[in-house]
């Protein structure tokens, strides 16, 4: 004979009237899964810290750019005077360098933009499933309540129908609003994956611009020397 045990009677019980039980009964009823616990999974990561990384490549864009003003300035000042072969190699050199650091600005400038745009996508994105998550919250709150309804009511007959038809109802309209959230990821995924081409991109002419970045080929040789 199987021994009995109250405290599983007792858990039982306390199961029939939690609103917690009730709406994770109906969440596994309508979608199978927990809608939140789902959601997370698209939103994991640091994107603060992401978002942080924008204002880098920024500052790193505003730094070439004043390198590049600072260089300019020089270059002409000496090209004042100072003439001869010396004077025009050095001129080509750093007008080189001046120009390199421009177009790594325009590329840090680049890589900024998208960092921003995916980083107030996700947040607009988290913004706007947030809302759902709270309707669907809504709804399996109210469809626990009338499936609970329902269940304590079914010696009735017309209150049974009554508690589960609208139970049924909100069921119905979870499915419909999980429906409105995976099309809001599948949204802010598009906008991930097409700023990611232009990261990769810029990302690629920034290192094929360091790897040929113009530099002395030695010590000047003064021919009269």
């Amino acid at each position: 004979m199987e021994t009995l045990n109250p405290v599983k009677a007792l858990n039982q019980a306390a199961d029939l009237i939690s609103p917690t039980y009730w709406v994770n009964e109906i969440l596994d009823m309508a979608l199978g899964f927990n809608p939140m616990d789902e959601t997370k999974k698209y939103f994991a990561g640091d994107w603060e810290a992401y978002a942080k990384c924008g204002e880098v490549w920024g500052n790193l864009g505003k730094l070439c750019m004043d390198i590049s003003k600072n260089v300019n300035a020089g270059n002409i000042t000496l090209d004042r005077t100072w003439d001869g072969n010396a004077a025009d190699a050095a001129y080509v050199y750093f007008k080189d360098i001046a120009d390199r650091c421009d177009d790594l600005q325009s590329e840090l400038d680049t890589l900024k933009t998208e960092y921003d745009v995916i980083s107030q996508g996700v947040w607009a994105a988290a913004e706007a499933i947030g809302s759902l998550l709270g309707a669907i919250g809504d709804s399996a709150a109210v469809a626990a309540i009338a499936a609970a309804a329902g269940t304590m009511m079914s010696w009735t007959g017309w209150g049974a129908a009554v508690g589960y038809g609208l139970a049924a109802a909100e069921i119905v309209k979870i499915v419909e609003l999980w429906g409105k959230t995976t099309a809001a990821v599948n949204k802010y995924q598009l906008i991930i994956q097409a700023a990611d081409a232009i990261i990769a991109t810029a990302g690629g002419t920034i290192a094929t611009k360091f790897a040929d970045f113009p530099l002395p080929n030695g010590a000047y040789d003064n021919p009269v020397v």
